[in-house]
């Protein structure tokens, strides 16, 4: 039985000690030969928009960082998953960056459902979201960040912005999808706060397509004086839009972050449409993706840019790829002057930035004054 027990012990030790050198290996920079860096995001299917931008905006900013002799003079390479917005395949993609690859730092995942699938299984990487705005992602554990804002900050500005133009009266287009119900019960929350009342709600599955029977109950609102979109970069969003117009429906629309996508796809439906947005790059960084890419910046490119960029200054400034050396340096961070504006730390893994006020005219953005 001794015996049992001493062979036991050996084995234990054995597998810790393995663990330790295989860690302390895989944090020698003698050993490396590149620092790889992982993605999961949307690529395919609702938000793909999102992800390719991020994606596009992850390879702009590895490109110049091996152009100006890499990290630590080790060679960059990025190794990209798509999730297409499969909470499964979001698993499956972490699982194979992480234990196929060896990758220790990750850009992704791009949206709340994705990033609730995984966040329990993040032990030592440093994960950074350039689109993931719910707050239960970066703080459930110390290694995880984003670059973007919470979700409810532009939900709450938006039911400022609609009570201070004097409409006390809306109705409220969201989608059965845990981020958007957050921006939906952020707004309801804070509009009814400040005197207004929300007479519908209405959260269909992001895979209905015709919404016309729904649509047609705030005909019969009484009172009606401003409808409030939160069903974001789905395409149910243009589906509100045209089936709005085809029923006749002409209140005002103020929503949060329309993308390029959606706008396209309202096929005019959506203009005059007003909403806010933390997609606020720099000019700068504007005119490099318009010559690396030829299109305009869209949502994730300039936060994506962002993330990779921290992630390298960790490994620059601690001269490590111990990820605990690294995300406490991350956590450390004030305030950061990035290509998608100022970040600013909330001291639990995200940051916040300024917003923009946009109006959708012929089919196109334009920026409003605040």
């Amino acid at each position: 039985m001794k015996k049992k027990i001493i062979i036991g012990i050996i084995i234990i030790v054995v597998i810790i000690l393995g663990v330790w050198i295989s860690k302390k290996n895989s944090n020698d920079l003698s050993k490396v030969n590149e620092i790889k860096i992982g993605s999961i995001l949307i690529e395919s299917g609702d938000g793909a928009s999102w992800g390719e931008a991020a994606r596009n905006g992850m390879d702009l900013a590895i490109k110049e960082i091996n152009d100006q002799g890499g990290l630590l003079g080790k060679k960059v390479v990025a190794i990209h998953e798509d999730d297409a917005g499969d909470p499964a395949k979001t698993v499956s993609a972490f699982r194979k960056l992480t234990e196929t690859d060896g990758v220790k730092f990750i850009v992704g995942p791009s949206w709340a459902k994705n990033g609730e699938a995984v966040k329990d299984l993040i032990s030592n990487q440093i994960v950074v979201s350039p689109s993931l705005g719910k707050a239960d992602f970066n703080e459930t554990s110390k290694y995880i960040f984003n670059t973007w804002p919470h979700d409810y900050i532009l939900s709450e500005q938006l039911a400022v912005d609609v009570t201070t133009k004097g409409y006390k009266n809306v109705a409220i287009l969201g989608a059965n999808d845990v981020w958007v119900k957050e921006q939906t019960m952020a707004f309801k929350t804070k509009f009814e706060k400040l005197g207004g009342t929300v007479s519908f709600v209405y959260e269909p599955t992001t895979d209905q397509r015709d919404v016309r029977t729904d649509l047609l109950k705030l005909k019969e609102i009484k009172g009606l004086q401003a409808i409030i979109v939160t069903s974001d970069g789905y395409g149910m969003t243009s589906i509100f839009g045209k089936q709005m117009r085809d029923l006749g429906i002409k209140n005002p629309v103020f929503a949060i972050t329309l993308d390029s996508t959606v706008i396209k796809n309202c096929e005019g439906s959506c203009d005059g449409w007003k909403y806010l947005t933390a997609l606020t790059p720099k000019v700068d960084f504007v005119n490099k993706y318009k010559v690396a890419y030829n299109r305009n910046v869209e949502v994730g490119a300039d936060s994506a840019y962002d993330a990779v960029m921290l992630i390298a200054k960790g490994i620059t400034e601690t001269k490590s790829l111990d990820t605990d050396k690294i995300q406490n340096y991350l956590n450390g961070i004030k305030t950061y002057d990035g290509q998608s504006g100022l970040l600013t730390s909330d001291g639990k893994g995200a940051f916040t930035k300024d917003f923009k006020t946009m109006v959708i005219k012929d089919g196109q953005s334009i920026e409003l004054n605040k």
